[in-house]
């Protein structure tokens, strides 16, 4: 049998990143949320093993391009499918490897569609 992992949720938006964790949990789906970069990538690196991160680009202390940057580097989490949800559209300069891309506003059927696309199930 097969369960979904948990999904790591990184936003800074505090009202955005709680009402993904909702819906996720709505969904069936087990979120994991964090505020930036630098508290993701610690909680992967003390373990956490999510089938998906939802990663927002723009954010403080860690954005979205450095953590990607870190996770790909790091062997151990480097296969961790990424979703990049932002509200850049021009971001042509600065580009970033991902999964997907969704543009915010995200609809929530977009969004549950992109994690169903892209989760990966874990061995329950």
């Amino acid at each position: 049998m097969t369960v979904p992992a948990p999904i790591l949720v990184v936003d800074d938006d505090t009202d955005l990143r709680e009402t993904l964790g909702e819906l996720l949990l709505e969904e069936g789906y087990d979120a994991r949320l964090c505020e930036n970069g630098r508290v993701a990538l610690e909680q992967l690196r003390r373990g956490e093993r999510p089938s998906l991160i939802l990663l927002d680009l723009m954010m403080p202390e860690m954005n979205g391009w450095q953590f990607r940057e870190a996770q790909l580097e790091d062997a151990r989490l480097r296969d961790i499918p990424v979703v990049v949800m932002t509200a850049s559209r021009g971001f042509d300069g600065h580009p970033i490897t991902a999964s997907e891309v969704l543009f915010k506003p995200i609809g929530l059927g977009e969004l549950i569609s992109a994690v169903a696309r892209n989760a990966r199930p874990q061995d329950a």
